[in-house]
């Protein structure tokens, strides 16, 4: 085994970063790869194995890997969120929390009244997004040039837009279309109370799993 020379790390480097990687894991997998390749190879051969390297991980390759990886953690997410709400799987107290919690958020979301449901989802997002871009702003870049992220980090951020979409298609689009007149629907206010309900609630887990990441991150 050698000792890879620093002109051959940045070539390595290189070569990844023309490839668009997506998310920090699959970056330092291939890196990995490539480098564990390489060690094991006299110098004389790097041109040959490196080119079959290339060959391997082309972008098309890469690309599925990235798709492989941000659909397994994204089923990883999921799960995490359900088993965050699932309260009475956290003892007695979690179990009397948790159904404090959730009848409180009944009472709050049918005594409001519906043309003010629009508000308080509108704040349930902001406050969301806030929250979320806060702890995973590893994720974010204000950089003209590509950037690998964390995968984890991007899924949760995506997450917020099943928000948004709601938002728009339950909320917005009726009551534009309408004029405010659906609001006058008992059917559709109780509705969108169940709706107002079940997206605080994915609101909060959301935010649990974002903090429970950052503390992941930071031990």
């Amino acid at each position: 085994m050698r000792q890879l020379s620093e002109q051959e790390i940045v070539s390595i480097h290189a070569r990844l970063k023309s490839l668009h990687i997506r998310y920090t894991e699959v970056y330092e997998e291939i890196f990995d790869h490539y480098c564990t390749t390489l060690e094991n190879v006299p110098v004389l051969d790097y041109p040959t194995i490196i080119a079959r390297l290339n060959e391997t991980f082309a972008w098309s390759v890469v690309k599925g890997m990235d798709k492989e990886l941000e659909k397994n953690v994204s089923k990883q997410v999921l799960a995490a969120q359900l088993d965050f709400l699932k309260f009475w799987n956290h003892g007695i107290k979690g179990f009397l929390v948790g159904l404090a919690g959730f009848a409180s958020l009944a009472i709050f979301a049918f005594t409001i009244p519906a043309s003010e449901s629009i508000l308080v989802f509108l704040a349930i997002i902001l406050f969301t997004t806030a929250g979320v871009f806060f702890m995973r702003r590893d994720a974010l870049s204000f950089s003209l040039s590509h950037k690998s992220v964390s995968i984890s980090s991007a899924i949760v951020i995506k997450r917020v837009g099943i928000l948004n979409t709601v938002f728009v298609w339950i909320y917005v689009f009726p009551s534009v279309f309408t004029h405010g007149a659906i609001f006058s629907n008992a059917l559709v206010v109780w509705g969108m109370g169940i709706v107002t309900i079940f997206s605080i609630l994915y609101s909060i887990s959301l935010l649990a799993i974002s903090a429970n990441l950052s503390n992941h991150r930071t031990t």
